[in-house]
C-alpha cells in the first residue's frame, strides 16, 4: 500500500527495550506494504541509562546482512538511534567514526542527567509547569544537530509523551512557549542538512498529531523545509507503519514531501 514510502525508525531485539525478531519485522513490513525500513536500535552512552552496554554492533550488523540477503523484495538498511548527550559527544563521535551505518538518528532522551520520562513526572509532581522547564531539552536537540554526526533528528517535542496533560500539548503549545528554541533547532536542521523526522509513534499513545506536532511542521515549511522522513518508531512488529496513510496525506496537504528511502 505504501511501497513508495520507508519506515526510517524501527527497533529489533538488538535494542534493550525490544524483543522483535528481524523475521517478524520483515513480515510486518510486507503486510503493511512499506517499501522497506531501517533498523535503528538504541545505542546508549550514559552508564545510568538502562540500555547502557546492551547494544552489540557486530551481532546486529551480521543479523542485518543475513536478512538483507534473504529479502531482495524489501530495502532493509542498517542504522542506529543515538541518545544524544552533549557531555558524551567525544564517545559518540568515536563510536560512529569506527562503524558503518546507512542512517543515524540523533535523539534526545534526557534532560540533564534524568531520562525524560522521569524528569517530566518529577517536575509535574512538584507543580512546575512544562512551560518553564524544558529549555534544556531543546538546547540539547540543537546541540545534537550542530554536532553534524546525525542524518536525522528524532521525535522533536518528545516530552509530551510523558506528560499528564497528554494530547493538550500540541505543536501550538510548544511554539507558544518555546518558539525561539524550536525555530533555532529547525533552522539548524536546514543549515546542517539534517532531516527532520515525522514520528508516528505518538498515535499509539493517544495523540492526534505526530512528533513534532503540525504547527511545528508548518514552521519548518515556512523556514524553507520541503522534505521530511517518516517513521513509526516501532518496537513491536505490529507497530511498523503506524498511521502512515493519514499522516502522509496531511503532510502533502501542508506542502511537505516524504523521503522514500536511504541510499
Amino acid at each position: 500500500m505504501y511501497e513508495a514510502f520507508y519506515d526510517h525508525h524501527v527497533h529489533s531485539r538488538f535494542s534493550w527495550d525490544s524483543d522483535s525478531s528481524l523475521e517478524a519485522l520483515v513480515g510486518a513490513a510486507r503486510r503493511v506494504g512499506v517499501g522497506g525500513f531501517v533498523l535503528t536500535d538504541h545505542v546508549e552512552f550514559d552508564p545510568l541509562d538502562p540500555g547502557f552496554g546492551e547494544y552489540d554492533y557486530d551481532s546486529a550488523r551480521a543479523a542485518w546482512e543475513e536478512m538483507q540477503s534473504l529479502t531482495p523484495d524489501l530495502k532493509i538498511r542498517f542504522g542506529a538511534e543515538i541518545s544524544h548527550q552533549q557531555k558524551r559527544l567525544p564517545e559518540i563521535r568515536e563510536f560512529l567514526h569506527a562503524r558503518r551505518y546507512h542512517w543515524v538518528i540523533g535523539a534526545v532522551h534526557h534532560v540533564g542527567r534524568e531520562e525524560i520520562s522521569n524528569y517530566v513526572a518529577r517536575v509535574e509532581g512538584e507543580g512546575i509547569p512544562l512551560e518553564e522547564c524544558l529549555s534544556g531539552y531543546f538546547k540539547a536537540c540543537l546541540q545534537g544537530v550542530e554536532s553534524n554526526l546525525y542524518d536525522c533528528l528524532g521525535h522533536l517535542d518528545f516530552p509530551k509523551r510523558y506528560s499528564r496533560r497528554g494530547p493538550d500539548l500540541t505543536g501550538e503549545f510548544w511554539l507558544r512557549h518555546y518558539g525561539k528554541e524550536i525555530r533555532s533547532v529547525l533552522s539548524a536542521c536546514l543549515d546542517f542538512g539534517v532531516f527532520l523526522e515525522v514520528n508516528t509513534g505518538s498515535y499509539r499513545v493517544g495523540f492526534s498529531e505526530p512528533y513534532p506536532g503540525w504547527a511545528i511542521l508548518d514552521l519548518y515549511r515556512r523556514l524553507g523545509g520541503s522534505e521530511v522522513v517518516l517513521s513509526s518508531d516501532a518496537h513491536r512488529p505490529e507497530d511498523v507503519g503506524t498511521a502512515y496513510g493519514a499522516v502522509i496525506r496531511e503532510l502533502v496537504r501542508r506542502g511537505l514531501s516524504v523521503r522514500n528511502g536511504v541510499a
